[in-house]
Formats: structure tokens, sequence, C-alpha cells
């Protein structure tokens, strides 16, 4: 009984020496990735140019986030101001991301499952769009 107790809570360290570092590490890339490609998106929509979020930049934050960083295209979705904002008032922009998991072995030990859902990342810049 003894070396069963040893033999599987050796397995159960190695695991996780071995596989949560991975975790962490795809989870934190996903949620890089999400902020940088949002603000980009939003420096983008900012400009004199656009001054709102058009439905091409929108597209192109799904492109860059399906194609670059491989999330499926139902785990994205983006709220923000579409409307066209002129000089001087905010753009706002919030992209949701579902989230990987963090935790190898998260219900083991009968521990709460805390992880959020999704990763969330909000902008907000000023427009430089001069309305006519």
């Amino acid at each position: 009984m003894k070396a069963a107790l040893v033999e599987m809570l050796t397995v159960y360290t190695l695991l996780l020496f071995l596989f949560q570092p991975v975790l962490h590490d795809i989870y934190s890339t996903r949620a890089n990735a999400v902020e940088m490609v949002l603000d980009s998106a939003i420096q983008r929509a900012a400009n004199a140019e656009n001054g709102r979020f058009t439905p091409e930049l929108v597209q192109e934050m799904r492109e860059t986030l399906i194609h670059t960083f491989l999330i499926d295209s139902g785990d994205i979705s983006f709220v923000g101001t579409t409307a066209l904002t002129p000089r001087g008032e905010y753009i706002e922009g919030k992209l949701i991301v579902k989230s990987t998991p963090r935790w190898l072995f998260r219900r083991m030990f009968g521990a709460a499952d805390n992880d959020p859902g999704v990763i969330v990342r909000y902008a907000k810049q000023m427009s430089e769009a001069p309305v006519r």
C-alpha cells in the first residue's frame, strides 16, 4: 500500500512539473495576443481616417487571432464603438476570448474551479477623426 501511494504521488508530481508550465505559457500567450491585437486595432480605429471600429478592423482582429494565434472563431467576441466618433471623444473596445485551462488537475482534492472562463481586454482612446 505504501509503495502504491508513493508511486501515485510521484506520477502526480511528475505530471505537474512537466505540463503545468506549458498550460501557464499557453494562457499567458493567449492573453498577451488578445491585448496586442486590441491595442493595435484601437490605434487604427482612433486615427483621423476611421474614428470608430469599422467592420474591416473588427474582421482583421478576428483574422489575426484565428490565423496567427490559432483561436477558434466561435471563441472570439468584440464589443466596441462602431458609430463615428468626433475628435475629442473616446472610442472604446472590449475583446473577449475563451480562456484555456490554467491548471492540470483543477478539481483534484476538492478545489473549487476559480479559473475565469474568458480573457477580457478593454481599451479606450481619444478619437482623432474630424467629423464634418
